[in-house]
């Protein structure tokens, strides 16, 4: 049965709405696959967050303090070899002859720019020795008192009082001050002048020099050479003896 015209024209109508119905479906089905790949490529793009360190100072590390810098805790002791020296008195004639009243001086410890006195006739016993550096006696000698004293100490009322004198640069043990530390010398060192001043008042002929002085500053002994153990703690000995005995 053959349609109309009109009948026609509407088939071809419905079937072009089909058409465009179907490819704007299959168009936003497309549209969607679209987007959602573009938002996983954004996700995916996005910078990955980064942990931040942790501010605080690991235990261990914090327990240490840091060492301040500045000046030494101890500042080194200032040292002397030879110094200013003032005589009081007359001088002993350059021999070992006793009897003579000794003169008193003033001299500076080789620790010390302050002068001291030593007045012979104050009341105490003193042995005074003179000592140079580069004397092999006194070499010998310096450690072997040094030990005895150290190890027997002294009467009451009697001084040890050593003299570092004829200093030369250059020579062995120099600086004498260091050496009399290392020998562990544990008296009074007192420094003569450039001069040897104190050594020519008390007429010293030879190293080592020994002179023992009462307490009204005479002169009791005078000696020179190198001295054993047993002649020095004779001459100790001999000092105590004049030494005021307490009661």
């Amino acid at each position: 049965m053959e349609q109309s015209e009109p009948a026609k024209q509407k088939k071809i109508i419905y079937g072009f709405l089909l058409v465009l119905i179907g490819g704007a479906v299959l168009l936003g089905i497309l549209l969607a696959g679209d987007n959602s790949s573009n938002e996983t490529v954004i996700a995916s793009s996005k910078p990955t967050e980064v942990q931040a360190a942790p501010t605080t100072i690991p235990e261990e590390e914090s327990s240490q303090t840091e060492e301040p810098i500045g000046t030494p805790s101890s500042t080194p002791q200032e040292r002397f070899e030879t110094g200013a020296v003032e005589i009081i008195g007359e001088a002993l004639p350059p021999d070992e002859s006793v009897g003579h009243v000794a003169p008193g001086f003033k001299a500076q410890p080789n620790t010390s720019a302050e002068m001291i006195e030593i007045q012979p006739d104050d009341g105490t016993i003193r042995l005074i020795g003179f000592f140079a550096h580069w004397c092999p006696h006194c070499q010998r000698e310096v450690p072997r008192v040094a030990q005895w004293l150290n190890e027997n100490g002294l009467p009451n009322g009697v001084e040890v009082v050593a003299i570092s004198t004829s200093v030369r640069e250059g020579t062995p043990n120099y600086p004498p001050s260091e050496w009399f530390e290392a020998e562990n010398w544990p008296t009074q060192v007192l420094v003569d002048s450039s001069e040897k001043t104190i050594a020519a008042a008390y007429g010293l002929t030879g190293f080592p020099f020994w002179v023992l002085v009462d307490g009204e500053g005479f002169v009791v002994h005078r000696s020179s050479g190198e001295l054993t153990e047993e002649q020095f703690a004779y001459l100790v000995y001999l000092a105590g003896t004049l030494a005021p005995q307490l009661a």
